[in-house]
């Protein structure tokens, strides 16, 4: 892994200056998926539990499904009404090639789902760049979010320094460009492999890396372009309880806590030392634990 490319993975896995249960089947999953439909996009999704407990709602990262989260559905459903989405792009969503694969886009097709399931203020759970759109969810949306659970979440902030800015912007164009670039099969898998922090089980390692790098180009491409934009990353601040859980490496810096609490005063923050950026699907019944008893506090 060069210098370069880890340094990326790490602005969008690990935010810089900017970035349990038995496994179900897929086709089991798949038989109780539901559809929301919004600007003629189908968003498939993941409904069960009982319709009138706490709803928790859990959006994937870049170039992932809902069923990355079947370990924390599988766990819960008998306790709370749990619904994991297919953002649109990928999965078994839509796929439009003629719109940009925005974060607005995304809180969009939350809301979408949320209407059609008849949910309400339901806790978000983001994993990646799927924190990023429960964020944006809450900036849209005011009043709506109960709690968000944050696992490994990708967010960017934008240097203090006004002159550091077209540097920062650079490095973030790096990334956009390489995924347009003729060798994009290779930073695809360099990419995804960097994620893994040399400690993700082989077994999870190649499921994970078979959905992301068979992910919809146009779709994959076009979310990281957006994502990245520096527009999106203005400062705000949340009145929500959020859980953040956060996979140690020695890139991860040190402002990351103070960051995540300046957009949520009210915010429990763990990080652990043996998981890759998967933490949530590498030990499920440890994550499990840490959200039972966030979840907990949300029905109080």
């Amino acid at each position: 892994m060069n210098r370069t490319m880890k340094k990326l993975v790490w602005l969008f896995c690990a935010a810089l200056i900017v970035l349990s249960a038995a496994a179900e089947t897929a086709a089991g999953a798949e038989r109780r998926l539901r559809a929301a439909s919004f600007d003629g996009i189908e968003v498939r999704y993941l409904d069960e539990g009982p319709r009138d407990a706490l709803p928790v709602v859990f959006i994937h990262g870049w170039a992932c499904t809902g069923d990355f989260w079947r370990f924390q559905t599988a766990a819960l459903r008998d306790r709370y009404r749990v619904i994991a989405l297919d953002l649109p792009g990928f999965g078994e969503s839509g796929k439009p090639h003629d719109r940009p694969y925005t974060p607005q886009l995304f809180a969009r097709a939350v809301k979408a789902v949320l209407d059609h399931a008849g949910v309400k203020r339901p806790v978000l759970a983001g994993h990646s760049m799927g924190y990023g759109v429960a964020v944006q969810f809450l900036a849209d949306y005011p009043g709506e979010v109960r709690g968000v659970c944050n696992a490994d979440g990708a967010f960017f902030w934008l240097p203090d320094d006004p002159g550091a800015v077209p540097e920062w912007e650079a490095e973030m164009k790096g990334l956009s460009d390489g995924l347009a670039g003729p060798d994009r099969e290779n930073l695809v898998l360099r990419f995804i492999n960097a994620t893994f922090y040399g400690r993700t089980p082989e077994d999870l390692r190649k499921e994970i890396t078979g959905v992301m790098a068979s992910a919809d180009e146009y779709a994959a491409n076009s979310s990281m372009a957006e994502f990245i934009r520096r527009e999106n990353w203005v400062r705000r601040s949340f009145d929500v309880p959020s859980l953040a859980v956060y996979s140690k490496i020695p890139e991860l810096p040190a402002e990351t806590e103070q960051k995540l609490r300046e957009t949520f005063p009210d915010l429990t923050y763990v990080e652990w030392t043996d998981t890759g950026h998967f933490l949530m699907m590498e030990q499920p019944e440890r994550f499990n634990g840490l959200l039972a008893e966030f979840l907990e506090r949300m029905e109080t």
